[in-house]
């Protein structure tokens, strides 16, 4: 049985202004992070997803002891609290545990727990496969020379740093969802073809530039948490090894 933080405490015993302070201290985690969720798709929204967390955050103060035993209820819950999000029950059952682990965590302040630290490492290892993904479609649309040589690198670092969060951290292998992913951004670039046509080294550098600053931003929100010292070491290097990578693109573009 999880004990219950101070806060979650507090929220229980029905004090309104402890529990809308909750509510926004949650909803701005979780703005920040969903991104980095399992379950998160690319190219949806966090307001898809917010409805879930909330449901999960709040049923951790009102069903505090078995989450297995409070699903179903949960579930049936949804319709009626999905609000304007389009997602399905299977869609979000993840996010609404993710939300209840965090605030079930007996103490939020010595770190993530191990479920939400599998969940950001998941997050940084797939946002580097795509990432990769992003830049080997751009080295296909570059004019050779410099460009695709420097572009080539920098994919080769972000398939690297996937698969040694894979190797150091035993994280599972992706499945089909990955290629739904390709697919996805496959026709996200045949837009960019479409507009700007034939590629220039800038609009490519403007694209690759894109793909790793949100790569570069998923690593700060990572680090901003109670990481584990062993594995705040290597996110570390792995940002710093991407913020260089940025500056590199800025170079080559001036």
């Amino acid at each position: 049985m999880h004990r219950q933080t101070p806060t979650a405490r507090n929220a229980a015993n029905g004090n309104p202004m402890i529990q809308a302070t909750q509510d926004v201290l949650q909803d701005a985690f979780w703005h920040d992070h969903y991104h980095l969720q399992p379950n998160y798709v690319s190219g949806r929204g966090y307001d898809q997803y917010r409805p879930a967390y909330e449901l999960g955050w709040k049923a951790a103060v009102q069903y505090p002891d078995d989450l297995a035993a409070v699903l179903p209820l949960l579930e049936a819950q949804w319709p009626g609290s999905k609000g304007t999000s389009l997602l399905a029950w299977r869609q979000v059952s993840s996010a609404v545990q993710a939300a209840w682990e965090r605030m079930r965590n007996p103490d939020p302040v010595l770190g993530l727990s191990q479920v939400q630290l599998l969940a950001v490492l998941q997050g940084l290892q797939r946002l580097n496969l795509q990432t990769a993904k992003s830049l080997q479609i751009a080295i296909a649309q570059a004019p050779t020379g410099l460009v695709q040589q420097m572009l080539q690198r920098h994919l080769l670092a972000f398939e690297a740093a996937s698969a040694e969060l894979v190797h150091e951290f035993a994280l599972p292998t992706h499945n089909k969802g990955d290629r739904a992913f390709a697919d996805s951004l496959l026709r996200g670039w045949e837009s960019i073809k479409s507009v700007i046509a034939p590629q220039s080294n800038e609009d490519v550098l403007d694209a690759s530039e894109d793909a790793e600053k949100m790569l570069h931003m998923a690593y700060r929100a990572a680090l901003r948490e109670g990481l584990p010292e062993a594995v705040r070491i290597i996110l570390l290097r792995q940002a710093m090894a991407v913020q260089r990578g940025l500056e590199a693109l800025h170079w080559l573009r001036s």
